[in-house]
């Protein structure tokens, strides 16, 4: 009865752990041709204050998370004046370079081990 009660107790709570026994996650979003020529934006780490690798043509920035919840996440870089906003739920991108605001349309692939 004991270990029935436990089995299930510990079935409750690694269920409830989303990727508890996940290494590493990687997202990338690979976007569709536009005027920016942004082609992807690839996520090692999506915290606060961490760095996502941004593809313009044949440039890469590193540009940092500011922002980041269920619904969005925020990259912005100051010295290029620009801002990424990635909606996660519908996979749309808006890019607000300079004075310049566009919505893109990625598609979302994740990598976990």
């Amino acid at each position: 009865m004991i270990r029935n009660i436990l089995i299930l107790l510990s079935f409750i709570i690694f269920s409830s752990c989303e990727d508890i026994f996940l290494r590493f996650k990687y997202e990338t979003f690979e976007c569709k041709k536009n005027n920016f020529k942004l082609d992807k934006i690839s996520i090692k780490d999506d915290s606060v204050g961490s760095s996502a690798d941004v593809q313009f043509g044949d440039i890469y920035y590193s540009i940092k998370i500011v922002e980041n919840d269920k619904k969005y996440t925020v990259l912005k870089n100051n010295d290029l004046d620009i801002e990424i906003t990635i909606h996660k739920i519908n996979e749309r991108v808006d890019v607000r370079l300079k004075n310049n605001v566009t919505r893109l349309s990625c598609k979302k692939n994740t990598f976990k081990m």
